[in-house]
């Protein structure tokens, strides 16, 4: 029986188009521009806040600017979620989540969301009934990015696993590469941004479209 990590933005909540509309208002009241879909892709989706920065502004960042700005633009991100019907988890994750609780698999989540985020998504998802907040990985300045395994690696160790007997759910292209950096026992691409077959060209271990195969899930996990 293997143990569970997972990404969250476009992994347990498929928020592409709450992130891209959040981005697209930030970054053109600051710089007055377009972000092109090749960007979200390589800067944005599964990225650092302050690398993002970095690349768009052309310039560095101090952790104290970075974590400034991440607010401002996360303050719209998060604007956005409480208005929509659609901020809600993914399909068949809630089923999914029982069933490790119910097996007793130990589980966290590594993202590249703030701090700010992570407590927004415990509160209004109620992850607190699956997940202990202090064993969550977030983006806190102190690690590398994503495609850096740092997140992962630590998450892990948050737990009291080794990396090797974790399946990792990803989305990212930064994403999937960190996990297999880190040494996963499997990568589950999760096709919520990118195709089932781009996915499989990244080196995943199983692509699922959302969490409602629960037998699927249970043979991934070696339940």
């Amino acid at each position: 029986m293997l143990n569970a990590i997972f990404d969250f933005n476009g992994t347990m909540f498929f928020d592409e188009a709450f992130q891209e509309k959040a981005w697209q208002q930030y970054m053109t009241e600051k710089l007055g521009r377009r972000i092109t879909p090749e960007e979200f892709q390589t800067w944005i989706h599964g990225r650092n806040t302050g690398d993002t920065l970095e690349y768009f502004f052309d310039r560095p960042f101090t952790q104290q600017e970075a974590d400034e700005e991440e607010e401002a633009e996360e303050t719209i991100y998060r604007a956005l979620c409480r208005q929509s019907p659609d901020y809600k988890l993914a399909d068949g994750l809630v089923e999914f989540l029982d069933f490790l609780a119910a097996h007793k698999i130990p589980r966290t989540i590594a993202t590249a969301s703030c701090g700010n985020n992570v407590r927004f998504f415990f509160d209004t998802l109620g992850l607190d009934r699956w997940f202990d907040l202090d064993k969550v990985i977030y983006n806190d300045g102190t690690l590398p990015g994503k495609p850096a395994p740092d997140l992962y690696l630590k998450a892990a160790q948050r737990l009291g696993v080794a990396p090797e007997t974790c399946v990792i759910f990803e989305d990212s292209g930064a994403g999937i590469e960190s996990a297999q950096r880190a040494g996963a026992k499997k990568v589950v691409g999760i096709a919520s941004m990118k195709k089932p077959a781009e996915l499989e060209t990244l080196g995943v271990d199983a692509v699922i479209g959302d969490y409602t195969d629960l037998g699927k899930l249970a043979k991934i996990l070696e339940v």
